[in-house]
């Protein structure tokens, strides 16, 4: 299986909600003691959940062009569509909020648009993290923001959140966790 955390490279774009793929993905990689290296147009590793291999990545191409880093690593690494796994934030969805879905649109999310470009489908699972929207920003202010004293207090909690339903895709299957973590707040 290969997990795909989304966002931006650079300490300018560190801890940013449009980051939260990229933390998911970091507190999965040492949660399995394990460490990027670099390939693909990005940062991957190997990691062992129940004795099986499984893949993390953080593309570095910025967020809008991840499917230059992706599809080749699927390609290389002979990765299905029903194996890949994409954390990403999204806006549409109150803050600590998680949604797992199994292929559909980009959602306007340029991260999953590029990817579905790139690899020329629709039909791979989707971590989603509710983000929240602010009205009084425009919506790359937001998402390109700093997280508010209030949800930077939860930050930890919903990272850890999402990589157990990251880990529960893997050892219990798509539709058990999505009963698991659908809709469920921290």
């Amino acid at each position: 299986m290969l997990i795909v955390g989304l966002g931006n490279p650079g300490e300018k774009y560190d801890r940013t909600r449009h980051n939260l793929g990229f933390m998911a993905a970091d507190a999965l990689v040492k949660e399995y003691g394990s460490s990027y290296r670099e390939g693909f147009k990005g940062l991957y590793a190997e990691v062992f959940i129940d004795g099986a291999k499984h893949f993390v990545l953080k593309p570095q191409t910025y967020m809008n062009l991840s499917g230059e880093s992706v599809q080749p690593f699927c390609a290389f690494y002979k990765i299905p569509l029903q194996d890949i796994v994409v954390v990403h934030d999204d806006l549409d969805m109150e803050f600590g909020k998680i949604k797992i879905r199994s292929g559909g649109s980009s959602g306007g999310h340029n991260g999953i648009k590029s990817i579905i470009q790139h690899i020329g489908s629709e039909d791979f699972t989707r971590v989603k993290v509710g983000i929240g929207k602010d009205r009084k920003k425009e919506v790359v202010g937001h998402v390109l923001g700093r997280f508010a004293p209030d949800e930077a207090e939860k930050l930890d909690e919903l990272i850890n959140f999402s990589v157990k339903a990251i880990v529960s895709i893997v050892k219990d299957g798509l539709l058990k966790a999505m009963n698991a973590y659908n809709n469920r707040n921290i």
